[in-house]
């Protein structure tokens, strides 16, 4: 399954001009989640927008996407990327460090801004905005809570050919899930594996016991 971002791009490479409005629509989350992911993809150099005017009330702005999102990967490169994922598979002092590092830019992009947005001091409460941030990237879909602590649960893999070649993709989301919620996190099941989700254990602890929720709850 493709994470938000690439479905975006895709939706913009297929349509040509996008408004916000259309691919909010599309992907079925909000125009301010729409607007981040569009901010990153302009960065990349991926799209860009114009101003489109109407006959009748103001211009509106539509994204299309640039040359370099239309040409396709020269094989060159994807087999340049799959041996470096194999040789920082068989170095664990050097995946390590990569895997800190992506893990701490992908935390970084989904922390809430702490002048505009109150930290929740309830564990249920941060898992559940948590699960709702990291859903837009493709890596988490929903939570529920168990006597072990909140289990959280995606169904698909957005990145299954690397994650077969390395434990690198699946380490930095397991470390980014950990940085943003500030508990341990530990993954229980891997799709690569076999398992039908991608699953990780939140070990949250109140007062010396793990919080135990009453009901089984999916993502609001």
């Amino acid at each position: 399954m493709q994470g938000t971002r690439e479905r975006i791009l895709e939706f913009i490479v297929r349509r040509g001009d996008v408004r916000v409005e259309d691919l909010a629509g599309e992907l079925q989350i909000t125009t301010a989640a729409i607007r981040r992911h569009l901010d990153h993809l302009r960065a990349d150099g991926l799209i860009d927008l114009r101003a489109v005017k109407q006959s009748t009330g103001r211009p509106y702005y539509a994204y299309f996407a640039t040359a370099e999102a239309t040409q396709p990967m020269p094989h060159a490169y994807a087999d340049l990327l799959e041996r470096m994922l194999r040789s920082l598979g068989e170095r664990e002092e050097v995946i390590a460090g990569v895997m800190t590092s992506v893990a701490e830019s992908m935390a970084d992009r989904h922390r809430p801004d702490p002048d505009t947005s109150p930290l929740e001091s309830d564990p249920e409460q941060l898992v559940g905005r948590v699960t709702a941030s990291l859903r837009e990237e493709g890596i988490l879909e929903s939570w529920r809570s168990e006597a072990d602590g909140f289990h959280l649960v995606n169904h698909a893999c957005p990145y299954i050919k690397a994650a077969s070649i390395s434990t690198l993709p699946c380490e930095s989301d397991r470390k980014a899930i950990e940085l943003l919620l500030g508990l341990d996190v530990e993954q229980l099941n891997r799709i690569v594996d076999g398992s039908p989700v991608c699953e990780y254990l939140v070990h949250a602890v109140r007062g010396g016991q793990t919080d135990l929720l009453q009901v089984e709850e999916g993502i609001r």
